[in-house]
């Protein structure tokens, strides 16, 4: 009953989504219910742009097994709230091959990325542009208002923040959020808990909460960052 349930819902939100959030991407890795990539394989060319839709009614990233030189995967995304979309940052750096990635959120969800001998790379530039801090620190001053805070640090474009909490295999995916940067600076950012998230972090002491920041800049260069912080 629960699964008819949630199919009806996201093709709901396939309805509202269409025509929207994929102006930043030459392709899509969609998520639908219920915890699973739509696709086992999405192919691009070198130098393209994937975006993250979510159809499904919990929230999901994208994070790629590979790791790059700095030990960060090759390209990720931030989680990206249900009827929502957002930017894979990386994809356009990859060059000819195969790479996996999966949901931090949910593990089992897994699917690949094919990267074709058409087109070429986009040389990958230093990072620096976006960072993401953990402001809060109480767990329970997080459950009373419902509300986790940020620091997000950009310049000018537009960045998705989100957050999970961790604890040993399982994650719950807590908020995300859009924000727009026409000038350089720092913005603090509420993300807004889910019913779900709520209730998982009644039942925890404390908890280990993760949040990242995809940003999109001018000329379609994105970045993420992340930032780990124990509440108690």
């Amino acid at each position: 009953m629960m699964a008819a349930v949630r199919r009806g819902l996201s093709l709901a939100l396939l309805v509202a989504l269409v025509g929207a959030g994929a102006a930043w991407a030459d392709e899509t890795i969609t998520a639908r219910p219920v915890d699973a990539f739509a696709s086992a394989v999405t192919t691009i060319d070198q130098g393209e742009k994937v975006t993250l839709r979510n159809l499904d009614l919990a929230g999901h990233d994208v994070t790629s097994h590979q790791a790059g030189d700095d030990g960060k995967p090759l390209f990720a995304s931030s989680i990206v709230a249900p009827g929502s979309s957002g930017p894979v940052a990386g994809t356009e750096y990859l060059s000819t091959g195969s790479y996996h990635f999966f949901c931090s959120v949910h593990p089992g969800m897994e699917a690949t990325l094919e990267v074709t001998s058409a087109g070429t790379p986009a040389e990958r530039p230093k990072a620096g542009g976006v960072s993401v801090k953990i402001l809060s620190s109480d767990l329970d001053r997080v459950i009373e208002s419902g509300k986790l805070k940020l620091k997000v640090s950009s310049r000018k474009g537009v960045v998705h923040a989100g957050a999970r909490a961790e604890r040993r295999k399982k994650s719950v995916a807590l908020g995300s959020k859009k924000v727009r940067f026409d000038q350089s600076g720092a913005r603090r950012v509420k993300l807004t808990l889910s019913d779900s998230a709520l209730k998982a972090l009644r039942k925890r002491n404390h908890a280990t909460v993760v949040a990242t920041a995809t940003a999109t800049f001018s000329g379609g260069h994105t970045e993420l960052t992340t930032d780990r912080r124990k509440l108690d």
